[in-house]
C-alpha cells in the first residue's frame, strides 16, 4: 500500500525508472524492479517503463491499490513484433535489451518533454557493460543501479572446478565485456549522479567516476519461519541452489561432500543446466552418489521450505554480482557458505561463512559447513521491502541536488 508522503516540507520529485523486467512474482529481476518502483512511489511521483510482457500483473496490482495508482504510472514499451519474432534463444536477450534501450532513449525523451521529470533511474538488468538509454536523457538527474557486472574472478585459481567449457567461457566473459564496460558503462558512471553498486568490487571499479553507494537489489516481502524440521536427526543438510553453469560452484558443492567431516551430511542440489552430467558423474567417482540429491527445478516456495530446514547453504558461485538466493537463505536464519568473492558474502550479510580461496577449497568448504553446526545462523529483515522507501527517497534528493 502507498501512502502520501508525510513530509510537506519535502515536496515529490518527478522521477522517469527505466526497468527492463518489472512486475510483481517470483523473477528476482522482475520483483526487484517492482520494489524499487514502488518504494519510490511512497514519496515521490513515478513513470515506469518496462515491457509489454509485465501488463497484466501490474494493472492487477494497481487497479487493487489506488494509492500505488495514483503516483505510479506505467509506460508498456516493446519493439515491433517484426523484430520481437526474431527474439528465440536465451542469448536473444542481448541484442534485444540493446534494441530495447534505444527506444527507451527516444522514448524517455518524449515523457520528458512532457513531464519535465527531476530524477530518472536505470533500475533493473542493470549490466555494468550494457548501454543504458536512461542515462542519454538530458537534464534530469541520473540514479544508475543498482548496477553489477565488474566483479573479477581468478580464473586460473578456480580453473579446476570450472572444467573445459567453464573456464573457456570466463576467459571469453572477461575479454568480451571489458571494452563494453569502457565504453557504456564509464559513459554512464560519468553521467550519473550516484551510482548504486551491487557489491564492493563495482563500487571500486566506479568510484573515480562518480559518488558511489553499496546496495544490492535484494526485496523480499515475509519469508516462511526459519525452522529446522529434520526427519533424519542424524543427517544433517547442506542447500545448494543455482542454475547447474560452471561458475555458479556446483562442482565445489559436490567435492566438499567428500571430506571425512561431513561424512554424515547431505547436499540436495536444486536447479538444472549443462552441469548436471558433470556433477553426477563426479559424485559417482567420489562415493557421495548416495549423499548428494539432484532435485532439479523446483518453485520458489518449495526452495525456502528447503533453505529454512537445511542446516546451511553452500554456494561457492564464483562471479554473483547479486545472488538473491544467498539472501533469501540468509534472512530464514540458514548460514551460507560461500566464497569471498562478487555479491553473495555481502547478501549473506551477518550468515555469511566466506571461505579461504588459498589451499584446497573444497576442503576449506567442509570445515566451514561442519563449523556451521557450531554457529548456527540467525533471521533477519536486512532485505525487507520495508527498508527501500527511504533508501530511494535519500538517492533521489541527493542526487537532485547534486
Amino acid at each position: 500500500m502507498v501512502e502520501e508522503s508525510a513530509a510537506p516540507d519535502r515536496p515529490r520529485l518527478r522521477v522517469l525508472v527505466s526497468a527492463y523486467a518489472c512486475g510483481p512474482g517470483d523473477e528476482p529481476e522482475a520483483n526487484a524492479g517492482w520494489a524499487f518502483a514502488t518504494a519510490a512511489a511512497v514519496n515521490h511521483d513515478v513513470w515506469v517503463v518496462t515491457r509489454e510482457r509485465f501488463r497484466a500483473a501490474i494493472e492487477a496490482r494497481r487497479a487493487e491499490d489506488p494509492g500505488l495508482a495514483a503516483h505510479l504510472r506505467v509506460v508498456y514499451l516493446e519493439l515491433p513484433a517484426r523484430v520481437l519474432r526474431f527474439k528465440r534463444r536465451a542469448w536473444d536477450v542481448y541484442w534485444y535489451y540493446v534494441a530495447w534501450q534505444r527506444r527507451l532513449a527516444r522514448c524517455a525523451g518524449e515523457l520528458h518533454r512532457q513531464y519535465h521529470f527531476d530524477v530518472v533511474h536505470h533500475v533493473t538488468f542493470a549490466n555494468d557493460w550494457m548501454p543504458s538509454g536512461a542515462s542519454r536523457l538530458d537534464g534530469p538527474a541520473f540514479v544508475w543501479g543498482p548496477v553489477g557486472g565488474a566483479s573479477s574472478m581468478p580464473v586460473r585459481r578456480l580453473a579446476r572446478w570450472l572444467g573445459l567449457r567453464g573456464t573457456v567461457t570466463e576467459l571469453f566473459r572477461i575479454v568480451a565485456t571489458g571494452v563494453p564496460r569502457r565504453v557504456w558503462g564509464d559513459a554512464a558512471a560519468r553521467r550519473a549522479s550516484l551510482v548504486v553498486a551491487q557489491n564492493d568490487d563495482v563500487a571500486d571499479r566506479f568510484r573515480s567516476r562518480a559518488p558511489v553507494v553499496v546496495e544490492p537489489n535484494a526485496a523480499f516481502g515475509e519469508l516462511p519461519a526459519a525452522a529446522r524440521q529434520a526427519t533424519e536427526p542424524d543427517v544433517h543438510v547442506a542447500v545448494f541452489a543455482a542454475r547447474l553453469l560452471a561458475w555458479k560452484g556446483g562442482r565445489l558443492a559436490v567435492a566438499a561432500m567428500a571430506h571425512p567431516l561431513l561424512a554424515a551430511w547431505r547436499l540436495d542440489v536444486y536447479g538444472t543446466g549443462y552441469e548436471l552430467r558433470a556433477l553426477r558423474r563426479m559424485a559417482s567417482r567420489l562415493g557421495v552418489a548416495d549423499r548428494v540429491r539432484f532435485m532439479g527445478h523446483q518453485p520458489r516456495d518449495r526452495v525456502l521450505a528447503a533453505f529454512a530446514a537445511a542446516d546451511a547453504m553452500v554456494f561457492p558461485s564464483m562471479h554473483d554480482q547479486a545472488g538473491w538466493v544467498a539472501a533469501e537463505a540468509s534472512a530464514l536464519g540458514t548460514p551460507v557458505v560461500c566464497l569471498p568473492l562478487g555479491g553473495p558474502p555481502l547478501l549473506a550479510a551477518h550468515n555469511a561463512r566466506p571461505v579461504l580461496l588459498d589451499g584446497d577449497i573444497a576442503a576449506n568448504l567442509a570445515v566451514a559447513l561442519d563449523k556451521t553446526l557450531r554457529e548456527p545462523g540467525v533471521a533477519h529483515e536486512r532485505w525487507s521491502f520495508d527498508r527501500l522507501p527511504p533508501l530511494v527517497d535519500a538517492w533521489y534528493r541527493t542526487a537532485a541536488a547534486r
